[in-house]
């Protein structure tokens, strides 16, 4: 029969168990590097008549000039970019361009320093009526703003970024005034995460 002593220490080893296991279950997923590509939106993802003018990683001029030039910022390992446009110039309704873009980083430290670097990035943005949007429900956090650029036909934008495990990522939006809602942009920005999810 076990003394009280030893019942006391069979329950504080099963104690320090079950928390280092749970511990170990609270540990942050992280996406490796091979799947960087996978981590933004491709012309599948979008209705037929878009095409991808560029996509491949991120070089220096995608980010020149911004809080986010440094492309070795806190341990960066790389980023992937695809602009996409309505291949039809006919077209003049609807959407009209999609930059989707991801960035990795070793863990999610790197990800939540990188998303303030957004925060910088869109309060510099300028453009009529800017107004900040908060995106419900997309990562760990969101953030993003929408502006509009005078033209013979105003062009609306919506910018948002976001961050989930060790990924940033951003959805800019381009359209012709009226014709995309913030609802619209979102529905493309799940799809993103989405992609980042499954990765």
């Amino acid at each position: 029969m076990r003394t009280i002593p030893e019942r006391l220490r069979l329950g504080a080893s099963l104690l320090a168990l079950a928390v280092i296991a749970a511990g170990a279950c609270e540990q942050p997923r992280l996406i490796s590097k091979d799947k960087l590509e996978q981590l933004v939106l491709s012309e599948t993802d979008l209705p037929a008549g878009f095409a991808s003018f560029y996509k491949g990683p991120q070089v220096r001029l995608d980010d020149q000039g911004t809080a986010r030039s440094d492309p070795g910022r806190f341990g960066r390992q790389g980023g992937w970019i695809i602009r996409l446009r309505q291949s039809d110039p006919s077209v003049t309704h609807g959407l009209q361009v999609i930059e989707s873009r991801a960035d990795l980083f070793p863990g999610s430290d790197g990800a939540r320093s990188d998303l303030d670097l957004y925060r910088k990035v869109l309060a510099s943005t300028s453009g009529d009526g800017l107004e900040n949007i908060a995106p419900p429900a997309l990562g760990d956090e969101a953030i993003g703003i929408t502006f509009t650029m005078a033209a013979p036909r105003p062009i609306r934008f919506f910018r948002i970024a976001w961050r989930a495990h060790n990924v940033t990522a951003s959805l800019t939006v381009q359209a012709f005034e009226g014709d995309v809602s913030l609802a619209d942009a979102l529905s493309l920005a799940r799809l993103q995460q989405r992609r980042i999810e499954t990765a």
